[in-house]
């Protein structure tokens, strides 16, 4: 196998530059807003082709956070969700309000949810589901010194736990399939490579 450095895939602007897709026509054809709307596109690919019903989906905005105690616990929950049909390990998440900013999603969805604020927050990025139907647009962030202040009032409609544990057994959890949604995997993932969780807790 041969190893590429990462700035040999790098070309210069001119040379690398992909023209986007031209958008012709877009008509909605399911609308559930604010949860879901459906539309069917003509689109237009650079080199003249078109594709008469390209259909993309979308969903509300969410954020999602890894939150982290001042002693490194992590902390989680166990809840079911019916999109995935069982119960996941999961991390604090929810959709962002219209006018809303993602950062002042996380404070507010952390509150919410667990009764916790964070000292300070990182972001992680902001990623689509899905290349070419969209889907939704997600907000990922680790929140570290993390503090209790009140007790928890989501109003979410899943039954939860609440727990605190320890980083090597979130790591546990990714490498058995008990956090079963891409979302949490991907923050858990990206917080662990940028080095923003600890190895292991006090």
């Amino acid at each position: 196998m041969t190893t590429v450095a990462a700035k040999e895939w790098r070309r210069s602007e001119e040379e690398s530059a992909m023209k986007p897709w031209k958008t012709l026509q877009k008509e909605t054809v399911f609308d559930a807003s604010p949860y879901v709307s459906v539309s069917r596109q003509v689109v237009e690919l650079p080199n003249g082709a078109r594709s008469d019903d390209f259909y993309q989906g979308d969903l509300r905005p969410f954020v999602v956070v890894v939150p982290v105690l001042p002693d490194g616990r992590i902390l989680v929950f166990w809840q079911y969700k019916h999109g995935l049909g069982r119960a996941s390990l999961t991390f604090p998440a929810g959709f962002v309000e219209t006018g809303e900013a993602p950062d002042d999603a996380i404070h507010r969805e952390l509150m919410e949810e667990t009764g916790y604020a964070a000292g300070a927050i990182s972001h992680l990025g902001e990623f689509v589901d899905n290349g070419n139907q969209r889907g939704c647009t997600g907000n990922y962030y680790v929140a570290t010194g993390c503090v209790q202040q009140r007790q928890p009032n989501s109003g979410d409609l899943e039954e939860m736990e609440v727990k605190t544990v320890h980083p090597s057994e979130v790591d546990r959890a990714l490498a058995s399939g008990d956090i079963g949604i891409i979302h949490h995997a991907a923050v858990w993932a990206m917080a662990k490579a940028r080095g923003l969780v600890p190895e292991s807790a006090r």
